[in-house]
């Protein structure tokens, strides 16, 4: 099976369970280049944001714990996903190649938009565990968004739109990690937003006050 029929069939059974409105979703669908990058309140809304947009060919950046699993790693492959390596544990030992993994990711994100293909990561690094979105010193959305803006790469990167998700409805649902409610017909909102011009101003900023500026939008 190819992705977009795996996505249709998802989406299908998503919608049996799920009232999903979408808001701006066609920023996805015109000839730029886009870097996506969503708040995590719950482990279904990366499938679900993958469903409702089967024909936007956008590379995921996966944890390397997910390509362990048969039945994600064949998902995760047709969807062209790039491994982000597992860090070792913080230790004076470890802390360079911790850093040279980190710096390796942000080569591979720039690159793969360089190469005008779709690309899509989360800022937090992981699921969302309160009830609001925490970024905290996580440096890959803000090393992107400099690299991207910097004007020696403006003719590199002149076709990439940076978009913003904001997905809500789901912080109660059973695939988040907060106290659970079930409910049969979820609405759930998907929020899409270009903010290339805001990230082009906030990226000259430091990274603690670039990823409040984040954490400020995704928590409206």
């Amino acid at each position: 099976m190819t992705r977009t029929q795996v996505a249709k069939i998802t989406r299908f059974f998503m919608h049996l369970h799920y009232d999903i409105r979408t808001e701006g979703g066609e920023l996805l669908r015109d000839d730029k280049v886009h870097l996506l990058l969503p708040n995590h309140p719950a482990y279904v809304e990366p499938v679900m944001l993958c469903a409702e947009f089967a024909e936007v060919m956008l590379r995921p950046m996966t944890d390397e714990a997910f390509f362990r699993n048969p039945v994600y790693r064949w998902a995760l492959n047709l969807a062209h996903a790039i491994v982000v390596p597992d860090l070792p544990a913080t230790s004076a030992d470890n802390r360079e190649k911790s850093a040279a993994k980190a710096r390796a990711l942000t080569s591979t994100a720039l690159q793969t938009l360089a190469d005008g293909n779709d690309l899509l990561f989360y800022p937090s690094g992981h699921i969302r565990r309160t009830p609001v979105e925490q970024i905290g010193n996580r440096r890959l959305a803000y090393e992107v968004c400099q690299g991207i803006f910097d004007p020696a790469n403006k003719e590199r990167y002149a076709r990439v739109r940076v978009i913003m998700l904001r997905t809500t409805g789901l912080d109660d649902s059973l695939t988040s990690k907060q106290k659970t409610r079930y409910t049969w017909r979820r609405k759930v909102t998907m929020h899409f937003e270009d903010m290339t011009e805001q990230l082009r101003e906030w990226s000259v900023l430091d990274r603690r006050a670039f990823n409040e500026r984040l954490e400020q939008w995704y928590n409206k």
